[in-house]
C-alpha cells in the first residue's frame, strides 16, 4: 500500500520531467517561496529600512542588525518589489520616493562583496507610504528579537540544557520551515545528547512533528532514541496485524482502501515508514537483520513505501543476506504491474549496484538493458566480473553460471 507523500528523489525526477514534458504552460504552477520575517532572519548579517536614491542604489534610514548607520548606501542591482504568483508572471510594484523597504541582506557566496535578501532573494517587506514605515520597523524589531532569543538557545553552554531551550523552536506552527531546519542543524551539533533529549519527548510529541523528525533520526544519535525509535516500530505492526486480522478488502483497488481506512491505520502506516527510515538513518549494520525482518514484513502486507525505506538502507549499508530481500521486494512491487503497487526501478537498480557481490549479477544483469539507468548496472556488473560485458544481458548471466558451475566443481572434483 502507497502512502499518499511527497516522492521519493527517483519519484521527485520523474514527476518533474512528467511536468517539464507533459504540462501547457497555462496549466503550470510554480511553489511559492514563503515571505514571512522567520524566513531568513537567522541568516541576515544586515536588517535595515532604506529608500531608493538611483536605480540600484539605496540609502539606509533605520538598522536593526549589523554593521551599517544611518546614511550608509546599498548596491542591490536588479532588486524589484515582486510578489510571487503560482500561476502567470510575478506581480512587481513601482519604487517611488515615497516607498520604504525592510531588507534582510547577507552577503552573496559568489561574490562576497555583494549584498542580496536572504531565503533565496525573498526575505523583504516594503509600503508604499512612508508614513507607514511604523509597519515596517515592527517587524523588524519582532524579527531581530526572535533572531536574539534563538541565538541565546543555540549557545546556552550546557548541551542537555541547549536541547532542552532549542526544542520549542522545531515547532513548525509557530516559527515556520526556516527556522526549524536551522534548530534541527544546532540539536544535532549536540549529539547524542539531543538524541536522548529526542528520546525524553517522543511519547509526548505530536504525530506530524516526530514523524519528520523520524527519517533523520540518526543524526541525532544516541542508543536511547534507537531503542526508542525500533520498539514504537514493532508497536505500530502490532497494530496494523490486529487491523489486517479483522478488516476486508473486497478486492477494493490500493488507492479506494487507503482512503477508507480509519486515520489511526493510515497512522500507523506512516510511522512504520517514518520509523524504519529513521531507524536506517543510523547506519549500524547490527540494525540490519531487524530492518531485513520489517522489509519482509511490509512485503507480507504489501506496504510499498517501507519497502522503499528498506531500499534505501540497504544502498547505504550492503551486505550479502540483503540480496534476497531486494529480490522479494522487486517481485512484489514490480514496475508496471498496473496494480497501484509499483517499486520505482531505479531505487531497486541503486541499491543492486551498491552490492559488489557476485551474487548480485544475476539480479543485476536483466537491468543492463533499462534505457534510465542501464549505464549504472553496467557499470557496477563491470566492477563485479572485473571487465564489461557489455549491454546484453545474457553475457552476464552466462558469466554468473559459469563462475557456479566452477564453484561446485571445486567442491566435488569427483
Amino acid at each position: 500500500m502507497r502512502i499518499p507523500r511527497w516522492p521519493s528523489k527517483t519519484g521527485r525526477m520523474i514527476l518533474f520531467l512528467c511536468c517539464v514534458f507533459l504540462c501547457s504552460p497555462a496549466s503550470f504552477s510554480k511553489l511559492l517561496t514563503p515571505r514571512d520575517f522567520s524566513y531568513g532572519v537567522l541568516d541576515a548579517e544586515l536588517v535595515v529600512i532604506v529608500h531608493q536614491e538611483s536605480h540600484s542604489k539605496f540609502i539606509v534610514e533605520e538598522v536593526f542588525l549589523g554593521n551599517a548607520s544611518r546614511g550608509d548606501s546599498i548596491k542591490l542591482p536588479g532588486f524589484r518589489l515582486f510578489t510571487e504568483q503560482r500561476y502567470g508572471p510575478d506581480t512587481v510594484e513601482p519604487i517611488t520616493s515615497g516607498t520604504r523597504i525592510l531588507l534582510f541582506l547577507h552577503h552573496k557566496k559568489d561574490a562576497p562583496a555583494a549584498w542580496e535578501p536572504t531565503y533565496f532573494g525573498n526575505c523583504f517587506f516594503w509600503v508604499q507610504d512612508s508614513q507607514q514605515v511604523s509597519q515596517l520597523r515592527n517587524m523588524a524589531e519582532q524579527a531581530v528579537a526572535l533572531r536574539r532569543r534563538w541565538e541565546e538557545a543555540a549557545t546556552t553552554p550546557d548541551s542537555s540544557r541547549r536541547a532542552e531551550v532549542l526544542w520549542p523552536f522545531l515547532s513548525m506552527k509557530e516559527y515556520g520551515d526556516d527556522i526549524r531546519k536551522h534548530t534541527e542543524s544546532a540539536l544535532q551539533k549536540i549529539a547524542p545528547v539531543s538524541g536522548d533529549f529526542f528520546a525524553g519527548q517522543f511519547a509526548s510529541m505530536e504525530r506530524w512533528d516526530r514523524a519528520d523528525l523520524f527519517q533523520n533520526a540518526g543524526a541525532y544519535g544516541g542508543d536511547k532514541l534507537r531503542e526508542t525509535l525500533a520498539n514504537h516500530i514493532e508497536t505500530q505492526q502490532r497494530i496494523y496485524e490486529e487491523f489486517e486480522s479483522t478488516s476486508v478488502s473486497n478486492g477494493q483497488d490500493e488507492l479506494t482502501r487507503w482512503n477508507t481506512l480509519p486515520e489511526h491505520v493510515k497512522d500507523t502506516i506512516r510511522d512504520i515508514y517514518y520509523g524504519l527510515a529513521g531507524l536506517a538513518s543510523f547506519k549500524r549494520r547490527d540494525d540490519l537483520p531487524l530492518i531485513r525482518e520489517i522489509a519482509r514484513w511490509a512485503v507480507k502486507y504489501r506496504l510499498e513505501q517501507t519497502s522503499e525505506a528498506a531500499l534505501d538502507a540497504f544502498r547505504t549499508m550492503p551486505d550479502e543476506e540483503n540480496l534476497p530481500v531486494i529480490a522479494l521486494i522487486w517481485k512484489t512491487f514490480p514496475l508496471g504491474s498496473g496494480d497501484g503497487d509499483e517499486i520505482f526501478h531505479v531505487d531497486v537498480i541503486e541499491a543492486l549496484c551498491a552490492h559488489k557481490y557476485p551474487q548480485t549479477v544475476p539480479l543485476l544483469a536483466p537491468f543492463v538493458t533499462d534505457g534510465f539507468a542501464g549505464a549504472e548496472a553496467e557499470a557496477a556488473l563491470s566492477e563485479i566480473v572485473g571487465r564489461d560485458l557489455g549491454e546484453q544481458p545474457q553475457r552476464w548471466l552466462d558469466w554468473y553460471a559459469a563462475r557456479d558451475n566452477l564453484r561446485s566443481k571445486s567442491r566435488n572434483p569427483n
